[in-house]
């Protein structure tokens, strides 16, 4: 039978070797159950390259100035016609639809019979009062010729009167004569007068009735003429808003009715920040890609930035312009939306790492970098431009040095607590 002390003493060992194993097992789950304070998924090294510093913005595709043209209808009528449809090339001066003319037509047939016969009357003026004139001067001649002579009768016989040798009654007859031939005369002066004074006065008035008449007729040739919608540019019909058919009435139908743009005349507007347009000046480099062509990069050069400045949801844009090349128009098109990067400033040779690599954390820039043994080391840097992929490292690091780009601080671990759950990615 064993003693009780004994027995006593085997339970305590037994109890100590449970909790010395208990203890050995927690010991052993904090080991392998511990994360390292950083976890890198992904580092670069430190490197000397050729760094452009880029500013990032938003644009839009545009027709330039010019290259879209709204043709609308200055005649009011019937469309006869429409020539083209969406999709067609069209020719400067071709004819790409038809008002009716019919009434125009009529007026100027009108208004020709009119002129025909104002130019009768002209012509008919031209001969008749000239002849009427000349019969006029001729009568002149005679009738002067008359009074002559009755004058000369008038003083032959007031000699003879004083002589004694007439009566009273001849010389009076004589005298009458005389003041008749002189009425006449002087009646005759007046006609070639009057007839000289209608000619200009009927030929003037003819000639006015000629101009007017003329001048309506282009006045209907011009307006004929609006009947006949030509397109003012070589492009393409890119809107249709009326057909054969419709009626179209002047200042009352839509404000175009059919829209022809020049596709490879295309210019980019870009919506520059106003904390960025400091940098942005005219000349600069740009770099563009759109949403359907997203592997290829298609270059530029800022060739205005408009001075009025517009507000989009509380913030103020400045305008920069591009001029598309030709060759880059027969890819993109209006209205497509581009992601910019103007090339503001360039620089040859600097210390750079990737982006990712530079965190901003408490107000200053830092990289993690990697030392030996694989310890995980933070360094404040001072950064200079930063480009599309890379960004200057002026002072911190230096060429060779290992950096992490992507990592996983494990903040149970480290000062920085992100919360219960153990850890953030950066």
């Amino acid at each position: 039978m064993i003693p009780d002390f004994i027995r006593r003493r085997g339970k305590l060992a037994i109890w100590a070797a449970a909790l010395a194993a208990f203890v050995l097992l927690i010991f052993a789950y904090n080991y392998i159950t511990k994360k390292p304070p950083y976890e890198i998924l992904e580092t670069a090294k430190a490197a000397y390259s050729d760094l452009d510093n880029i500013v990032v913005e938003t644009g839009i595709i545009k027709p330039q100035v010019g290259a879209m043209i709204k043709i609308g209808a200055r005649a009011t009528g019937e469309i006869m016609q429409m020539y083209i449809k969406v999709g067609d090339p069209v020719k400067k001066g071709q004819l790409i639809a038809k008002i009716d003319d019919r009434d125009i037509i009529k007026d100027i047939e009108e208004l020709r019979i009119a002129l025909s016969k104002a130019q009768s009357s002209l012509n008919k003026i031209a001969v008749t009062y000239p002849q009427k004139i000349r019969e006029a001067d001729q009568d002149a001649i005679s009738r002067r010729a008359k009074l002559k002579v009755a004058g000369l009768e008038m003083q032959r016989k007031q000699t003879l009167l004083q002589q004694g040798y007439i009566a009273q009654n001849d010389f009076d007859k004589a005298a009458a004569d005389f003041a008749q031939a002189e009425a006449d005369a002087r009646k005759n002066e007046e006609t070639v007068s009057r007839l000289k004074n209608e000619l200009i006065s009927d030929r003037k008035m003819q000639q006015d009735d000629i101009a007017s008449i003329k001048s309506n007729i282009e006045k209907n040739q011009i307006k004929l003429s609006y009947t006949n919608i030509v397109s003012p540019i070589d492009g393409v019909v890119a809107e249709i808003q009326g057909q054969a058919g419709e009626t179209v009435v002047t200042g009352l139908q839509v404000a175009n009715l059919v829209t022809v743009i020049v596709p490879d005349k295309l210019e980019m507007w870009i919506y520059v920040d106003e904390s960025d347009i400091g940098s942005v000046k005219t000349g600069l480099d740009v770099l563009y890609t759109v949403d359907t062509y997203q592997d290829k990069i298609f270059k530029g050069i800022i060739n205005r930035i408009d001075p009025q400045p517009f507000v989009k949801d509380n913030i103020v844009y400045y305008k920069a312009i591009v001029n598309i090349s030709p060759d880059d128009a027969k890819a993109v098109r209006a209205e497509m939306t581009t992601h910019v990067s103007i090339i503001t400033e360039k620089k040859s040779h600097c210390l750079t790492v990737p982006n990712a690599a530079v965190k901003f954390e408490n107000g200053k820039y830092a990289v993690y970098k990697i030392a030996a043994r694989g310890k995980v080391e933070k360094v404040t840097v001072k950064t200079g431009i930063k480009g599309q992929d890379r960004t200057e490292i002026l002072s911190g690091l230096s060429e060779g040095d290992e950096t992490a780009v992507k990592l996983i601080i494990n903040t149970t671990n480290s000062q920085d607590k992100a919360g219960p759950t153990g850890g953030k990615h950066k």
